[in-house]
């Protein structure tokens, strides 16, 4: 079994907002975002229904703080893979990887991140994933010789790619996740690769 988001449901005094955090993540995991209650995550956490709220507005706010630890974790997971990586062409490509990697581990947490209601409503969460955005922009502009809207594109790309091969992997389109993710995170980074490639010929070519 893949590592998942699962946290312990107990917390110690003063930590109720990082226990309840992790108990939301361990839910999104099990039944989907749809599925959520604060009501399940405070009985989980042994705490009264409305303790959670002396943290988190409302549902939503717990939801997009748990989306919050997940982009935390998936920055952590991409610069642990790029550390010893210098050129920027595979920076970029790896960034794929690390993608599909994230999915397969935090599963629901990773889809946390797109659900509407947190993607739309909480800009905590959409400056993260730009922030993430933004790590890649350096190797963008080396790829594409500093070109603003080409090393936007090629991102958008790139984004859309993994994104691809990451939701292929959860969908079981490959097989079982855990049983196949560092295959398809290797493919995913084998076509960011020819993807960036591609982007570098027709940047030299203008």
């Amino acid at each position: 079994m893949a590592p998942s988001c699962k946290g312990r449901a107990t917390y110690h005094h003063g930590d109720l907002a990082a226990a309840l955090v992790r108990v939301t993540l361990e839910i999104v995991d099990e039944v989907g975002v749809r599925g959520f209650s604060v009501a399940e995550a405070a009985r989980r956490t042994r705490v009264s229904p409305g303790a959670p709220y002396r943290h988190f507005a409302d549902r939503d706010a717990l939801l997009a703080a748990a989306a919050l630890e997940v982009s935390r974790r998936l920055r952590a997971l991409y610069l642990e893979a790029v550390a010893t990586v210098e050129s920027p062409q595979e920076r970029l490509a790896t960034m794929a990887g690390s993608v599909v990697r994230a999915a397969a581990r935090f599963r629901g947490g990773y889809e946390l991140l797109y659900a509407p209601g947190v993607r739309t409503a909480h800009p905590d969460v959409v400056t993260a994933k730009r922030e993430f955005v933004d790590l890649l922009l350096p190797s963008a502009f080396e790829v594409v010789s500093e070109e603003h809207g080409a090393a936007v594109a090629l991102l958008e790309a790139l984004q859309a790619l993994a994104r691809g091969y990451a939701t292929l992997l959860l969908d079981g389109v490959f097989g079982d996740p855990d049983e196949v993710a560092e295959d398809v995170a290797a493919r995913a980074t084998r076509s960011a690769r020819a993807l960036v490639a591609g982007s570098s010929v027709t940047s030299a070519d203008d």
